[in-house]
């Protein structure tokens, strides 16, 4: 539980990061629910100005982390304050947030000391990444141990 910061300007455009608009807890608990991740709708989500708190218990600590960055991951958003209790003891991955010329390749060579290790920060970033080439500047990615 705690307190993650995320680049506001960087990821999904789900409303008008100026006037916010209606039904931005339904508009972001709707993205997280598209993304086809298991047990998503054992979370909640409000979003005040540019933060976002997900509560939600009895779900695993990858599945936690994948709302968390999907949450995080939006226009708008700065912090994501964590309210989610898991069922396991797994341990926490590290977060990474994407710099300019960026790819899965050098990050990889950066955390791992092996470029070709990138298929793991991809498999464990699915499915918010569709493609190891589709990251962008500002995006946060977990990378695991």
């Amino acid at each position: 539980m705690g307190l993650f910061n995320f680049v506001k300007e960087a990821g999904e455009k789900l409303w008008d990061a100026v006037h916010g608009g209606d039904n931005q807890d339904k508009k972001l608990q709707d993205h997280i629910n598209k993304l086809g991740l298991p047990d998503s709708d054992k979370v909640d989500v409000k979003v005040n100005g540019d933060t976002v708190t997900v509560t939600g218990d009895g779900l695993s600590q990858e599945l936690k982390e994948k709302i968390l960055i999907a949450a995080g991951n939006v226009a708008g958003i700065t912090k994501v304050e964590d309210k989610v209790t898991v069922t396991d003891g797994a341990t926490e991955s590290a977060l990474y947030t994407v710099k300019k010329g960026d790819t899965l390749s050098a990050i990889s060579k950066e955390v791992y000391g092996n470029a070709n290790e990138y298929n793991k920060i991809f498999e464990a970033n699915k499915p918010m990444l569709s493609h190891p080439d589709k990251i962008y500047p500002g995006q946060v990615l977990r990378i695991p141990k």
